[in-house]
């Protein structure tokens, strides 16, 4: 781009100056490029400087994203256990029990878990039995003692108690919540 239109001295002096560092060109190619070049303002030229550093600082913060989530991203070994987590959840699943399928030592297993998560085995395992729950408690006919032992939880005071700590309610008001939405539909 011009800010203002070429005249055929500039163009000889470009042309000198490619000469002097040994770039050979068609001289009649390049005498139509250069005055085929388009000339904008100065308003225009800020606008366009100004949309590629727009377009800079969009590609930087992608390139940072993408960075950060190659770093962040979760081993296979956990995305593997997370899985085993959630298809057995109703078992008696212990740590070992899940280190082992995921070829670990629990200890290893353990840190690599919460590093990956942010969540300990059993926060994860009472959060999963927790969200199963709460689609048994739609169920008006199903007791509560009836959802929790389904979900793989061995005690009810200990399942009421994880309930309140994880949804901040029990799960006797978290079903009459719901049961009052589906009644105003």
């Amino acid at each position: 781009m011009f800010q203002r239109k070429p005249t055929e001295p500039q163009f000889r002096r470009t042309l000198k100056l490619l000469t002097n560092w040994g770039v050979n060109l068609d001289q009649d190619a390049l005498r139509g490029a250069y005055f085929g070049t388009r000339v904008v303002s100065r308003e225009q030229l800020a606008a366009a400087v100004k949309l590629l550093g727009i377009f800079a600082e969009h590609l930087a913060m992608l390139g940072n994203q993408i960075l950060i989530e190659r770093n962040n991203a979760e081993p296979p070994m956990i995305t593997k256990a997370k899985d085993f987590i959630r298809e057995h959840h109703a078992e008696d699943l212990s740590l070992p029990q899940v280190a082992q399928f995921a070829h670990a030592s629990p200890f290893h297993f353990c840190k690599l878990f919460k590093r990956a998560t942010g969540l300990t085995f059993t926060q994860f395992l009472s959060r999963v039995r927790i969200e199963s729950c709460k689609k048994l408690l739609i169920n008006p006919h199903l007791r509560v003692s009836e959802a929790a032992f389904e979900v793989g939880f061995q005690s009810l005071t200990h399942f009421n108690r994880v309930f309140q700590r994880i949804l901040g309610q029990s799960p006797t008001e978290y079903r009459l919540k719901v049961q009052n939405r589906v009644n105003l539909v």
